[in-house]
């Protein structure tokens, strides 16, 4: 039958494979924006390029790739809970200073 859950995973590009793994393991990841840490679901606190290096290692998305979706995840879909138009502004100042070294990069 067409159009069936796994035929439209197998329709989909290896780069969105790779974005939905990388989306899989950020779901329950928070972000400390002033110590430039992601928290994992265990309280680990990690640098975007040890995120990059665990995706990887676990899901085997190229580690560049997985940095540069880590920052895409950073910079448009994170979104924090809780904070005030204020609080949001700076959360998004804050992030923005984070990722700018990650612009030449990418």
């Amino acid at each position: 039958m067409a159009n069936e859950p796994d035929d439209l995973f197998f329709d989909i590009s290896e780069f969105q494979r790779d974005l939905f793994d990388v989306l899989d393991a950020l779901e329950r990841a928070s972000v400390d924006a002033r110590e430039r840490k992601i928290v994992w679901h265990d309280g680990t606190r990690l640098s975007i390029e040890d995120v990059a290096r665990k995706i990887h290692s676990e899901s085997g998305v190229p580690a560049d790739m997985v940095q540069s979706h880590v920052v895409g995840w950073l910079e448009m879909d994170y979104e924090p809970q809780g904070l005030d138009e204020n609080r949001m502004e700076e959360f998004e100042q804050l992030i923005e200073l984070w990722i700018a070294p990650y612009d030449d990069i990418e």
